[in-house]
């Protein structure tokens, strides 16, 4: 690689990981982290204005998922380097990122020194995909099948408790979502009725209980 400053933008709703992928990115020579934001839709935004060249973006982010916003960065901006990092990862999820065009996807408990290495192998045209152990195949199984076939949640049901586990009031979560409060309220009962429990409090343990 020449001395050319890599410009990175890093897109992740947990602050604590942002914070460390910020860090790895500072110790390379030559790299400058431009913004870090919690949502695709932020990220995207950011773009009308900034000009990275490497953005480092999680799969599970609100308002708008990774895979909505890369597909958009890819379609009018495909100069830009994108890779996933994610704790959720099967072959469909890496297929479905081929065929996007995404330059990389790494699973979220890699080590530093893999998630460095990929990045200047991405910087060099190469595609990464590193897909997970068969222990965490296991583990992103148990992930669907729990919320998928045993809670019935839908993705704007797990974004909400996500919301509601932060803190968020219905008023703040319908203005946050562009939503009617009636809406909200709708959804948190359903949520209230297909776990079976009663109030916010319950909610946030449960959320606790399974990392969301």
């Amino acid at each position: 690689m020449s001395n050319k400053v890599v410009k990175v933008i890093i897109a992740d709703d947990h602050a604590l990981f942002a914070d460390g992928l910020e860090q790895i990115v500072g110790k390379l020579p030559n790299f400058e982290v431009l913004a870090k934001v919690n949502n695709g839709k932020l990220l995207i935004q950011r773009l009308n204005v900034l000009l990275p060249d490497l953005i480092l973006m999680d799969l599970n982010m609100p308002y708008l998922n990774g895979l909505e916003a890369a597909e958009m960065i890819k379609k009018h901006r495909p100069g830009i380097k994108i890779i996933i990092i994610s704790m959720y990862c099967d072959n469909r999820i890496l297929d479905i990122l081929k065929q996007k065009e995404i330059d990389a996807f790494i699973i979220k408990d890699s080590t530093a020194p893999i998630l460095k290495q990929a990045i200047l192998d991405v910087l060099e045209g190469k595609q990464v995909f590193i897909s997970p152990s068969s222990e965490k195949k296991a583990i992103n199984k148990l992930f669907t099948d729990t919320f998928e076939d045993l809670f019935k949640l839908g993705a704007r049901e797990i974004e909400i408790i996500k919301l509601i586990r932060d803190g968020k009031s219905t008023k703040q979560i319908a203005y946050d979502l562009e939503l009617s409060i009636y809406t909200i309220e709708t959804h948190r009962k359903n949520i209230y009725r297909k776990l079976g429990i009663q109030g916010t409090a319950e909610l946030i343990n449960f959320a606790n209980k399974h990392n969301l």
